[in-house]
């Protein structure tokens, strides 16, 4: 049997070896295939929902720039009063010092001897024990100082807080909405190579006349937002060049005399709300949970700055993506 078994071995390994060979033949092998390209449609809905993250970092960014203004204004009137508080608080320290000088000359120093030894009225004013020992003698004096000093310090401390952090969301803000710019960039690079261009400014800005309906303030709103139809939009602009959204209508009605602040929600909070029934010229009108605002103009259109890479324009927001994304009206 082992001689069989010798003499049968070459005959097992070339069995083996051929199905060997027939498998790896056999295999399917896989082939790498690459991801197909979106379709246009695939690209606009993707770059729509980057529009939009963009456009609620715009506001949120707009509004942390408000923040940052009355921040500032805040700080400014703080060194205004604190320059003030500062001339009272030298006044009343020199008095202090007087005073405590004068205690030094007479040996007035009742438990406070051990530290007038120097002479200078200031190191003696360093010390807590010289304060204990003139509070008894003149408290009206050293109660105003000590509360000048405190309230100088309190209100430059508060004012230079608030700035510094909403500075702080400024920075943060701008950040992330580089990001999503620099996502919009890549879909909007995607849409060219799909044979979708992009609109150009106007040339010179274009412009526009109104020739519905509105009268008074309403009108001149008017007039102003479409002399500037063909403008770019401009994330946090407020003109001339460019506008976001708030910034146009923010614009528009301060041309009539009317302040509705910067912001959608703002806006919103600062407007008479109305029903989409009473809509009429001039009214604003609100997209996507506040994140978006236009202006009405009649007949189911609204004149806004759109998005980045798009113009202020006309468009109806009877139907379609605007008739989706509704929100409400209001009312300068």
């Amino acid at each position: 049997m082992a001689k069989d078994f010798k003499a049968g071995a070459p005959r097992w390994m070339a069995a083996v070896a051929c199905l060997t060979v027939t498998a790896t033949l056999t295999t399917p092998v896989a082939v790498a295939h690459a991801a197909p390209k979106p379709s246009a449609a695939e690209a606009e809905k993707k770059l729509e929902k980057l529009n939009e993250k963009v456009e609620d970092l715009v506001e949120k960014y707009n509004q942390v720039s408000e923040d940052l203004k009355k921040a500032k204004r805040k700080l400014t009137e703080a060194k205004k009063a604190g320059a003030s508080e500062l001339k009272a608080f030298d006044r009343q320290r020199a008095r202090i010092a007087e005073m405590a000088n004068n205690a030094y000359k007479k040996g007035d120093t009742g438990d406070v001897a051990g530290f007038v030894g120097t002479g200078d009225p200031q190191a003696v004013l360093d010390q807590a024990a010289v304060f204990t020992h003139l509070q008894r003698n003149r408290s009206d004096d050293l109660g105003q100082f000590l509360e000048t000093a405190q309230r100088l310090r309190r209100e430059q401390a508060q004012a230079q807080a608030a700035y510094d952090e909403v500075k702080k969301k400024a920075d943060e803000l701008k950040k992330q909405k580089a990001e999503v710019e620099k996502n919009v960039a890549a879909q909007k690079k995607l849409l060219r190579k799909l044979g979708l261009k992009e609109e150009k400014p106007r040339s010179g800005g274009g412009g526009g006349s109104y020739n519905g309906p509105a009268s008074g303030s309403a009108r001149t709103a008017l007039n102003f937002a479409y002399a500037q139809l063909g403008k770019p939009y401009v994330w946090g602009g407020t003109g001339p060049g460019g506008y976001d959204c708030s910034g146009l209508t923010m614009k528009a009605w301060a041309a009539a005399g009317v302040n509705i602040t910067r912001t959608t929600n703002s806006q919103w909070a600062a407007t008479r709300h109305i029903d989409k029934s009473q809509l009429q010229p001039g009214d604003l009108v609100f997209f996507r949970n506040l994140g978006h605002v236009g202006m009405f103009v009649g007949g189911g259109k609204m004149i806004h700055a759109p998005r980045t890479g798009k113009n202020v324009e006309v468009v109806d927001i009877t139907s379609g993506y605007y008739a989706q994304t509704y929100y409400g009206a209001s009312r300068p």
